[in-house]
């Protein structure tokens, strides 16, 4: 589970707990809200880092590969999943 305020993911069963940085945080936050669907990458973009859907850039791929890295360390379950260009919770 989600502990927004601490910035914190917790593994439910064993316990185990990943501190997030503040980007890493509202990917997991923003995705949260919109559980159940495929948010792309330029709506992620748009909503965590305000940007426009003119610019090119490779920051969102690199902080999802990084908080799956994470997230591995804790869990071998798929949790962020890419679908359809765009991403989704498991």
């Amino acid at each position: 589970y989600f502990m927004q305020g601490q910035k914190t993911l917790i593994h439910r069963e064993s316990g185990k707990s990943l501190n997030l940085t503040e980007k890493e945080a509202s990917i997991i936050k923003f995705l949260l809200r919109n559980r159940g669907e495929v948010v792309n990458k330029t709506e992620l973009l748009e909503k965590v880092w305000g940007y426009n859907s003119s610019i090119t850039t490779h920051t969102l791929e690199t902080h999802i590969y990084r908080l799956r890295q994470k997230i591995g360390f804790v869990d071998d379950a798929p949790f962020l999943i890419t679908k359809n260009n765009g991403y989704t919770l498991a």
